[in-house]
């Protein structure tokens, strides 16, 4: 609980002048261990610093430390100034900027590379690429490409090699120089994109080989092979740019910077990447790319354009490939003899755009269209490639329609006419039966930037209301606004002389109904609260071996994002259960198919621990993880627990270690095997197999104790779930905003109300909001409990006080 004193405790107890100290020390001396976020490593229980470029490697014990700082000290030049020019003139083509996308489509990382081949290959660094994120490179002419494949990579040198698609270019590659003839005190220039000031160039010397000291960069990964030292500026950015000789050949890849004196840092000797490019292993980016890919078994894309997943919603973007732009994305779901109904909800970013449902589709140019274009609605049947093969139906003008907006369109098809709903408001109806059976999705037209959400299909889709009595108490129970006039002109007339005083009982009356509305949307949003606390609840009260870990944890970022599609988060992740069925022989024994689980999750599927934005909401919120097969820890886990239960594989649960959770298969013993193996897997390094004496040693280096019986106890899935409610809790209240964990904090009180830790940060959190009766409530409780480590004396005066 110590974690949270800075900026939640502070404030209050520091107004009501109560010991502070001596309550906040007792508590974290309590035998209760602090549940801080999930961390990357042991060695630093503070978050890395947040990178928007992945400087080059540093040779630093500490991420804090590890700010790249602006040289200070002029370097000193080998080279006459013609001789410099000219070797760079001769480089310089061959320089890329290489960029990778973060989570949310901007760049996250930024370094260098260079041409290997004309054909479009390119070198740069493994790090600087990330992981299963979009890659760009620039050219130095200013043309930009998109990575088709990811060539060759090695984890082990930091090596990447890309491929881009040039159409035909040729590009200028690099010669590769002898990197183990090079001499102590040889010039060298670099290229690189220095803190993003692309295609950069400085001089520089290299002043030893060597190979670094065990543990001596801040991720733990100290490369075990000689190094190119080199006395030269490193900064973000140049990360994969080349050092080059006197002849313009390659002596190895920018990689490390020191941060023990300026103007030195560390290069990957070539030799490793020419044996790199003889021998490569090629992941093309669709296998690369695990970030918002459609899933091919369940939706098929036609006439080009770009449709991604994002939090359960569909985004399409791009100019389609058919006429007028359009791009078109089959649902596979099979579709029910007429009459049924196909719905889905639809938000443009462009109004003069267009993009809805499609119907009857013969899997080409055929189908009808159920969409807004322009602010309408409009109902058309497309037989052919052309315009001369459409026929708007019906274009409507539509009140219900919402611009900017979420809006619902449902149709409903039968043997000879259509029917269009628009936010459950029927808005046509139309006797037309030319295309039938087919298939069912999305179409897009014109570059429409569009999002789509919970797509469905059945016999009726319509909406249940609330009951007639439920609806008129709620009705009844809302304050509506008061202030009408159905004759304004003459009450204008009448206020004229007497503006001032008009306009303030007009202000005043605004004021109080932006206090109601303030007062309805909280309303909403404690109706949502309530509404997950309950499902939470309904699916941890089954039976343990019943209980879905998925959808458990999809309600905590069903929390957190109100439009998030629960029913497609959950078809995305049965279908990758489906995947996984297909690699899992569900007749090999128990170990064998963890193993074969183990492959299909990490090594086939891509899902890996997030290092570059670790403390990134989107890792504790499952759809994100199982979208962008990225996340922390506890997540990672979570997702192969839940597939394990799905495929029938037994005795596999969490291992819930301070700070890293881990997956463990531990098979009870029997008569025949009084001593069975266990399996421990690191999810969040890509699925590592820990031995005894490594699991003890991370459990050491967390903790700072030896394995004990009970961390080795099996975590039941409430305490997985509260375990991930406490990291988004304590990512709020890092942020500096409690507020923002109250509701994660009351669904952990609704799923396990012992919890004396989150309780009392309920009762400041409501005395911080000036409802002190609440307060006294959770204070009470805490005085009744008597929890372990908590000085009741001085919890004691607090509630008297209130």
């Amino acid at each position: 609980m110590a974690r949270f004193l800075p900026r939640l405790f502070l404030v209050p107890f520091l107004l009501l002048g109560i010991w502070l100290g001596s309550l906040s020390v007792s508590w974290a001396a309590g035998e209760k261990p602090s549940e801080a976020p999930e961390s990357p490593k042991p060695a630093s229980t503070a978050p890395p610093t947040p990178k928007k470029e992945p400087e080059a490697k540093t040779t630093s014990q500490s991420k804090e430390s590890a700010e790249p700082t602006l040289s200070g000290n002029p370097v000193v030049t080998f080279l006459p100034p013609e001789k410099a020019m000219a070797l760079t003139r001769e480089v310089r083509d061959s320089i890329v900027s290489v960029t990778h996308s973060g989570r949310d489509g901007g760049t996250l990382g930024r370094g260098s590379g260079f041409v290997v081949d004309a054909d479009g290959l390119i070198a740069t660094n493994l790090h600087v690429i990330g992981e299963a994120r979009p890659i760009q490179v620039e050219l130095h002419d200013g043309s930009q490409y998109d990575v088709t494949e990811v060539h060759a990579s090695d984890q082990h040198y930091d090596l990447a090699i890309l491929r881009i698609d040039t159409k035909g270019k040729k590009l200028k590659p690099l010669p590769l120089g002898n990197s183990d003839a090079v001499s102590q005190g040889q010039p060298i220039l670099g290229f690189g994109s220095p803190r993003g000031l692309k295609f950069s160039v400085v001089q520089g010397v290299i002043s030893a080989i060597r190979t670094l000291d065990k543990d001596l960069t801040v991720d733990d990964n100290t490369p075990d092979f000689p190094l190119i030292q080199i006395a030269m500026p490193v900064e973000m950015g140049n990360s994969g740019g080349p050092i080059v000789d006197l002849d313009g050949r390659a002596l190895g890849l920018v990689t490390i910077k020191s941060l023990v004196t300026e103007n030195l840092g560390f290069a990957v000797p070539v030799s490793h990447l020419q044996k790199l490019i003889e021998a490569p292993n090629p992941i093309s980016i669709a296998n690369w790319l695990n970030i918002g890919v459609l899933d091919p078994g369940r939706w098929q894309t036609l006439f080009g354009g770009s449709w991604r997943l994002k939090s359960g919603a569909i985004r399409a973007d791009g100019e389609g490939s058919g006429f007028g732009g359009r791009s078109l994305c089959l649902s596979a779901k099979e579709v029910p003899t007429t009459p049924y109904e196909v719905a889905v909800q639809v938000r443009l970013d462009d109004e003069a755009g267009a993009a809805g449902l499609l119907f009857a589709s013969d899997g080409g140019d055929k189908h009808y269209g159920f969409y807004p274009s322009g602010g309408q609605i409009r109902l058309t049947r497309f037989e052919g490639p052309d315009v001369y093969s459409w026929t708007i139906l019906e274009q409507i003008a539509s009140d219900a329609y919402k611009p900017k907006e979420w809006n619902a369109l449902r149709v409903r098809v039968e043997d000879k006419k259509i029917i269009g709903f628009l936010n459950d408001e029927k808005i046509v109806e139309f006797e037309d039966d030319a295309l039938r059976g087919g298939k069912v999705g999305l179409c897009q037209f014109r570059s429409t930037p569009a999002e789509f959400r919970g797509f469905r299909l059945g016999t009726s889709l319509k909406a249940s209301a609330l009951p007639e009595d439920l609806a008129k108490e709620l009705g009844k129970g809302l304050t509506q606004p008061g202030f009408t006039s159905l004759k304004a002109d003459q009450l204008l007339d009448k206020l004229v002389g007497q503006a001032r005083a008009g306009r303030k009982a007009v202000e005043g009356k605004i004021a109080e109904l932006e206090a109601q509305v303030a007062e309805l949307r909280r309303f909403s949003e404690r109706l949502h609260e309530r509404e997950v606390q309950h499902r939470l609840v309904e699916v941890l009260g089954q039976p343990e071996e019943k209980i879905d870990l998925f959808e458990a944890g999809l309600l905590i970022a069903y929390l957190d994002n109100p439009e998030l599609d629960l029913g497609a988060s959950l078809e995305d992740f049965e279908a990758l259960a489906a995947g996984a069925r297909k690699v899992v022989d569900a007749k090999a024994p128990a170990p064998d198919q963890v193993h074969q689980l183990r492959n299909f999750l990490f090594d086939k599927s891509g899902f890996h621990g997030s290092r570059a934005e670790y403390y990134h909401r989107a890792n504790s919120h499952l759809d994100a993880v199982l979208e962008d097969r990225e996340g922390i820890p506890i997540t990672l886990s979570a997702v192969f627990i839940e597939l394990a239960r799905r495929l029938g594989i037994p005795d596999v649960h969490g291992l819930p270690f301070p700070g890293h959770f881990l997956v463990s298969y531990s098979p009870k013993a029997t008569k025949d095997h009084p001593a069975p193996d266990s399996i421990v897997i690191d999810a969040f390094n890509g699925g590592k197999i820990l031995s005894r004496l490594e699991s003890s040693e991370l459990l050491l280096g967390y903790s700072g104790r030896l394995g004990l019986a009970e961390d080795y106890a099996p975590a039941t899935a409430r305490e997985i779930v509260v375990r991930m409610c406490r990291n988004l809790i304590s990512i709020a209240m890092n942020e500096g905003d409690p507020k923002k964990a109250r509701p994660t904090i009351d669904l952990v009180l609704a799923v396990s109300p012992e919890e004396s830790e989150e309780r009392f940060q309920r009762a400041l959190l409501r005395f911080q909001e000036g409802d002190k009766s609440g307060a006294k409530e959770d204070i009470k409780w805490l005085l009744d409990k008597k929890p372990p480590g908590v000085r009741l004396d001085r919890l004691r005066e607090l509630y008297e006080t209130l």
